[in-house]
């Protein structure tokens, strides 16, 4: 393993505007083309003065030569309007990109090549591709008249092509879905007393949720009540519940989960026990907004702050090295290595990170409306 130090140099974060505040950055997986050099990846907006916006990108690669970093050109496909904050987002099949609201909705959105020049804006560019909506449904709300918003959503193992949904939000409620189907499959009600900020849905009768409160729920979703409680107070000195705002589960082991808190750390779980973390880190000074295993060296977790930087802790025994004249200084965990990544001229919240392994590009969006880009 002592190869993998020039792995993870990290050459410095470029950047790319994006006229607004992103929220949410995801990549389309979906499609595995190893022979094409481009890329898609979406971007959604919070916090716009008119309205927000889903923008569809394309980033082409061009390789100089053996040793040469590839020069990255970036382009906007398609653009459409998103009512109220973007959430959460996913890519599915067949082309439709899935999306959340602060107003309580989930939403589809069809990919459509269009193959014309006719959809243009020349603030971000010109497009073939067309976003439609194809599903809207207001699923989360406090009263009939007032929302809640609807802060994340999983999809069910092995479900994709007759995906089932599950959602949580504001409103304490998990409601599980069926996209093309106008009927609720299936709501807890009182699935929490407190805001859920995230879910996943590692196996077909295991569903995870994180809260305001800093605790874990596990819950079989045939039931309506949780199987397992645990706190994320174990690395507090006076033992507070801090609030859980993400979680990630591992490439491999779906037993393992990380969360990110609002005090800036990350934490390792193994649902088979979950009476403590397994590890713990502090990468962050600062609420933690997303986190992500790395696909291939899976001991290594991705995060991002509102202090306005990266996180990379490697959780294993070997320590990568990075060399970014922006990086700040690695600091040492509890049997881990901290490094942090970011422009100190930034100071804004980078809010979504993602991760394209065919490509190795790392991408992330925040406040400071620009895309924070690199190869690893």
């Amino acid at each position: 393993m002592d190869n993998l130090s020039s792995i993870y140099d990290l050459l410095g974060l470029s950047t790319k505007s994006t006229g607004g505040k992103i929220s949410k950055v995801r990549f389309d997986n979906t499609k595995q083309e190893f022979e094409s050099n481009e890329v898609l990846f979406a971007t959604g907006s919070w916090d716009t003065p008119k309205e927000n916006t889903l923008l569809l990108w394309n980033v082409e690669q061009v390789s100089f030569g053996l040793g040469e970093q590839p020069s990255l050109t970036f382009s906007v496909l398609g653009k459409t309007t998103h009512e109220g904050d973007v959430t959460d987002m996913r890519f599915i099949g067949d082309n439709i990109l899935l999306t959340s609201s602060s107003n309580g909705s989930l939403n589809a959105f069809q990919i459509i090549n269009t193959n014309t020049s006719d959809f243009m804006d020349q603030s971000v560019g010109t497009s073939n591709y067309q976003l439609q909506m194809i599903m809207n449904r207001r699923l989360h709300s406090f009263t009939d008249t007032k929302n809640a918003s609807l802060n994340s959503f999983a999809i069910k193992p092995h479900s994709i092509n007759d995906p089932l949904v599950a959602t949580v939000g504001e409103d304490g409620r998990i409601v599980i879905v069926r996209i093309e189907d106008s009927v609720k499959d299936h709501v807890i009600e009182d699935a929490d007393a407190s805001s859920i900020k995230a879910i996943l849905w590692p196996r077909s009768n295991e569903i995870i949720l994180a809260n305001g409160c800093g605790q874990l729920r596990i819950f079989d979703p045939r039931e309506n009540k949780p199987t397992t409680i645990c706190h994320d107070c174990c690395y507090s000195p006076i033992n507070i519940r801090v609030p859980i705002n993400c979680l990630a589960f591992h490439p491999s082991k779906v037993h393992k989960v990380a969360s990110g808190n609002n005090k800036g750390g990350v934490t390792i779980w193994d649902t088979r026990k979950l009476t403590e973390p397994e590890k713990h880190a502090q990468p962050h000074n600062s609420r933690v907004w997303e986190v992500f295993y790395h696909p291939y060296y899976q001991e290594l977790l991705f995060s991002c702050s509102e202090d306005g930087t990266i996180g990379a802790v490697n959780f294993a025994d070997f320590t990568p090295t990075f060399s970014t004249q922006d990086s700040m200084n690695a600091v040492k965990g509890q049997n881990v290595t901290i490094r942090k990544i970011g422009f100190k001229s930034n100071e804004l919240p980078i809010n979504s990170i993602d991760y394209h392994p065919h490509s190795k590009l790392l991408i992330s969006g925040g406040d400071n409306e620009n895309l924070l880009y690199t190869l690893i």
